[in-house]
């Protein structure tokens, strides 16, 4: 028996084959473009990889004579039917049984090039025993690229008409070059949000141990107060135990942000008051932009304003703004209250304060009676700590 005809198509175009004309004819011609124009559109919208392939065969299958159309997915060594269409269900289930590696679509992959097969009923090749089985004359299956990267194949076959001329051809390549552009793009977008999920999972995680491990050791610290004797011990103690609950509220807002591991300073102050404060009224803090900042340095400002909170009379009105300030992004927070302007004096009075500042890069200055401005600058800068300018 004679063997089917296999030819080198066109090569997937490139951008300047993209815009010149697919047809010789020019009613074709605008059929041919306004075909484009449309898959275009869909493959650029899609969301799942087998529904975007079959949406585009029922665009493009009355005017191209297409029967049947396969989509093989190639994953490292893994080949994988990903959608076909034109198909009963007998043939549907055939396809179970078929022999990928010895099929048409491994062998364009294995080849790199794009197969043409014609007069298929005529043909003793094993490679187009499937295809030949459900009556098909004529074959064409292409090899899906992204650069180097082989994707997949995408393959249509017809029943009855004659084989595919060199123009279909040209207006298949350039809409698989358009499918190749989709898959690609949907590749990254299900790595991407595999990554965004693993890396939540690990977060919370991460911030589930953290609180526990730091309850336990509330828990510990407590209990060492209520044994305690001394009174200045249990006073150590219980602020010891204070400031583990200050860590611990740290990691409540954690995922109140739009990004992982970034925390909420307005929500994060409002617990550590609420906690150390609890009898008194919940406090006025207002940010009109969302304050976000990375874990370990809001840790660091709640440990700073627990500190001042020990030290003033009262619960401050907190007021937060970022600015540039020298080219340099800042985040200015203003505290309100009866004695604020004391806080000033904590540099130089409280080591725990003046580490703080440090750790933060944090400026402390005083704007007159009961006002405390604690500047933080984000990319760097130098500490300053006396009345305001």
């Amino acid at each position: 028996m004679a063997s089917p005809t296999t030819l080198n198509a066109a090569p997937l175009p490139l951008v300047d084959d993209a815009i010149g004309p697919v047809a010789s004819d020019p009613d074709t011609t605008r059929r041919y473009l306004a075909l484009i124009a449309a898959a275009t559109d869909r493959l650029m919208g899609a969301d799942d990889p087998a529904r975007m392939i079959e949406a585009l065969f029922e665009l493009i299958r009355d005017e191209l004579r297409l029967d049947l159309f396969f989509n093989f997915r190639r994953d490292a060594d893994d080949i994988r039917l990903e959608a076909c269409g034109g198909l009963s269900p007998a043939q549907r289930r055939a396809m179970a049984d078929l022999d990928i590696a010895g099929s048409l679509c491994a062998r364009a992959m294995r080849e790199r090039r794009v197969l043409h097969l014609t007069d298929i009923q005529h043909s003793d090749d094993p490679a187009a025993a499937f295809v030949r089985s459900i009556g098909v004359k004529a074959y064409l299956c292409m090899p899906l690229f992204y650069g180097e990267q082989l994707l997949g194949t995408l393959s249509f076959g017809r029943r009855a008409a004659g084989p595919f001329t060199d123009e279909e051809q040209r207006l298949l390549s350039l809409l698989c070059h358009y499918v190749s552009l989709a898959k690609h793009r949907l590749r990254i977008e299900q790595a991407l949000r595999e990554g965004i999920e693993t890396q939540t999972r690990l977060l919370d995680e991460l911030n589930h141990r953290v609180r526990n491990a730091l309850q336990v050791a509330i828990g510990l610290v407590t209990n060492e107060v209520r044994a305690a004797a001394d009174p200045r011990t249990r006073a150590a103690l219980g602020r010891a135990a204070e400031r583990l609950q200050v860590l611990a509220s740290a990691h409540r807002p954690l995922y109140a942000t739009a990004e992982p591991g970034l925390v909420d300073l307005a929500a994060l102050f409002g617990d550590v008051i609420g906690q150390l404060r609890g009898d008194e009224a919940p406090p006025e803090i207002a940010a009109p932009d969302a304050i976000a900042v990375p874990i370990e340095r809001a840790v660091a400002a709640a440990l700073l304003l627990d500190t001042m909170l020990e030290a003033q009379i009262g619960v401050p009105r907190i007021h937060m703004t970022t600015r540039q300030i020298d080219g340099n992004e800042m985040l200015r927070i203003s505290f309100d209250g009866v004695g604020w302007e004391r806080g000033v004096d904590l540099v130089g009075t409280d080591r725990l304060v003046a580490r703080l500042c440090h750790q933060l890069r944090a400026t402390l200055t005083s704007e007159g009676s009961g006002c405390l401005i604690l500047v933080m600058p984000h990319d760097g800068g130098e500490h300053r700590h006396g009345p305001a300018v």
